[in-house]
């Protein structure tokens, strides 16, 4: 492996910063080392499948295998009633649900409507599905019609919150709208939304992974499903823990359990704690970046199986690590004293009982319990008054609630299990010199190593330096020299080509941006999300013809997709085919009446027909739509400069 470029310090000065900027813009144009492996797109073929973990893993439990089916929670009940009966009370057994089944939590006097970002927000209930609606005024201060999305999906337990997705046309979309439950209650706008950029956010099957039971997506798609509809257990059941029961219910129903382990299903109780932790990794080790193995699917885990043969998992580098986020149970628990103390033989069930969540009244004296199976023998040395105080409650003191980093009105559980609750304020430090932004997370005994481990990190790398502080360009350098050699060593990887072409893009070097992008796009089979790529490749190099060719066909097959329909009016516009860009920008609008990049390029087009008035009206409706005062200030620039 060639030694990467040496980064500066974080607190370097600028005039070392631009020598450096320099130094590398030059390595990267002339120097070169490890060009990129040369193969035209004909020739570019996917390279062979590694082993499938489900049939070559050694394991005694055989529902593991591709062939084995789900079931459902249904099939469970009949010779579990407890279990299942106390698990779907517990959050995670209410992951999901259908809009306007009991139980919601829901209160549509809390906060509704609310405003947020100069726009005007509510939500309504009618029967099964909700309406999610925002309102907001054109430049002229007259109101444009409503954005309404169906909502009919409701993701979350409602404990700490729900949002909200709509399904159109067989797409998936978060709406802007969420309730927030613990002692907020009341209606807001979806964490990190930004109204500004549509109000539609696109939710692909890793998103629905950790929400939703079981989801048949369409290959290559940024967010449809299969059918257009989701199977009928929507939340998230027995089988995640157990894997598929098909083995287990035909068995059982002709004869009765063996003596010994039933190897028909997976207990987690009989698995190493390596593979007892996989379990639980799905969907509370979320790290920085997660990248999908080569040639597998997130959905083809299998608990029973290390989730590392199917996931890579990559954290911050611990000098920078956020331990406030609101999924990061798994990565806590690993730096805790209880955790390296018991020589890494605690585990989640060591507190948790996965099928039942204690009742509010008693949950204090439950994991008290749990801490003395450890510390039984040194009792809690706070006062008692203080203790009382607190309910004699250990996790009042070591585990403390603190806001979520990432969502906002939300609080989360430090599972670092601190001696002193004020040890978790040690403020974060500046990444090393040297240092990598990211590194794996805590490899089990079956972890990918060697240049499977390289590969995964290449892709975790390239996709993390955009969101990390630091010295940018050499961040990007390295980032080109990872994927290239990883390049080297399977030409055929659709997501290593994928990625290699948004770095080139980000690089500003169109020819290989479009080289990269058509080769992921061969391999991926001309998929909806390649497509997209390519789109972007084509303009990037002038070919708006067939970039015309492209946005047509994305625009058939997702036509809800907006981001379909903005790429087609922006190629258009290109092309100075002005009616029909106006047409694209007015089916946009049909779809969102509220985004503001519609707006703006329907003013553009309307102006260039000799519309200038209509032009000047477009641009202050999108000005006034726009949140950030820099996006308005970027609007009129653009408009301006582009005016006549």
């Amino acid at each position: 492996m060639a030694e990467r470029p040496r980064r500066p310090a974080m607190i370097g000065i600028a005039i070392l910063l631009a020598l450096a900027v320099g130094l590398v813009s030059g390595w990267y144009f002339l120097i070169r080392e490890n060009p990129p492996p040369v193969q035209t797109v004909e020739e570019v073929q996917p390279d062979p499948a590694p082993p499938d973990p489900r049939l070559v893993f050694d394991t005694p439990f055989r529902n593991v295998k591709p062939n084995v089916k789900y079931t459902g929670d249904a099939s469970c009940a009949g010779c579990h009633p407890k279990h299942d009966s106390d698990y779907h009370k517990h959050p995670m057994g209410r992951s999901a649900d259908r809009v306007g089944r009991p139980g919601f939590p829901e209160n549509f006097a809390a906060n509704n409507p609310f405003a947020s970002q100069g726009y005007e927000l509510r939500a309504e209930r009618a029967g099964t599905v909700d309406r999610h609606i925002v309102s907001a005024k054109n430049g002229q201060s007259t109101p444009l019609p409503d954005h309404v999305m169906a909502a009919s999906i409701a993701i979350g337990s409602g404990t700490r919150g729900r949002s909200y997705l709509a399904i159109e046309d067989g797409a998936v979309f978060q709406t802007p709208i969420s309730w927030y439950g613990q002692s907020m209650q009341k209606w807001d706008l979806s964490p990190s939304y930004d109204l500004g950029t549509g109000g539609r956010r696109i939710i692909s099957k890793e998103c629905l992974y950790c929400h939703v039971n079981q989801v048949d997506a369409v290959p290559g798609s940024p967010n449809r499903i299969v059918g257009g509809s989701f199977p009928e257990q929507l939340n998230v059941g027995c089988e995640r823990c157990h894997g598929p029961g098909e083995l287990h219910v035909r068995e059982r129903t002709d004869v009765a359990a063996p003596a010994g382990v039933d190897t028909s299903i997976v207990n987690p109780k009989h698995l190493s704690h390596d593979l007892r932790g996989a379990i639980c990794q799905q969907c509370h080790l979320q790290g920085e970046e997660r990248v999908t193995r080569r040639e597998r699917d997130i959905f083809e885990y299998r608990p029973g199986l290390p989730w590392d043969q199917f996931v890579s998992v990559f954290v911050r580098h611990p000098t920078i690590t956020d331990f406030h986020k609101s999924v990061g149970q798994f990565d806590q628990m690993h730096v805790s004293k209880c955790y390296t103390g018991s020589g890494g033989k605690l585990d989640c069930t060591s507190c948790h009982d996965a099928h039942a969540k204690p009742d509010p009244t008693s949950a204090d004296a439950y994991y008290r319990t749990r801490c003395q199976t450890c510390h039984e023998s040194k009792g809690c040395t706070a006062p008692v008054a203080e203790r009382a105080a607190k309910s004699d409650s250990c996790i009042a003191c070591h585990m403390p609630k603190a806001d979520s980093s990432n969502i906002v009105h939300t609080a989360v559980t430090d599972h670092r299990v601190l001696r002193r609750p004020d040890e978790g304020l040690t403020p974060r430090r500046s990444l090393p010199a040297d240092a990598d932004p990211i590194v794996p997370f805590a490899r089990s005994p079956y972890a990918l190593m060697g240049d499977e481990l390289e590969r995964d990190f290449a892709i975790a790398f390239a996709k993390t330096i955009g969101k990390m502080p630091g010295s940018r360009s050499i961040y990007l350098a390295e980032a080109e020299d990872r994927l290239t050699r990883t390049l080297k060593r399977w030409p055929g990887d659709a997501a290593a080509w994928d990625m290699m072409a948004r770095l080139s893009s980000r690089l500003d070097a169109p020819t290989r941006f479009l080289d990269a992008a058509r080769k992921a796009h061969r391999l991926a089979n001309g998929s909806e999300n390649a497509s997209m790529l390519l789109a972007d490749a084509l303009v990037a190099n002038r070919d708006y013809s067939e970039a015309l060719t492209v946005s047509d066909r994305l625009v058939a097959v997702n036509p809800r997709l907006i981001e379909h329909r903005l790429q087609l009016a922006r190629t258009l516009i290109l092309m100075q085919d002005w009616p029909r860009a106006e047409t694209a920008c007015r089916d946009a609008l049909a779809i969102h009446p509220l985004l503001p990049e519609a707006h703006l390029l329907l003013a553009h087009c309307r102006e260039r027909q000799g519309d200038r008035a209509g032009g000047e009206a477009g641009l202050e409706t999108a000005v006034r739509l726009a949140p950030k005062p820099s996006a308005k200030d970027d609007y009129r620039k653009w408009y301006r400069g582009q005016s006549r």
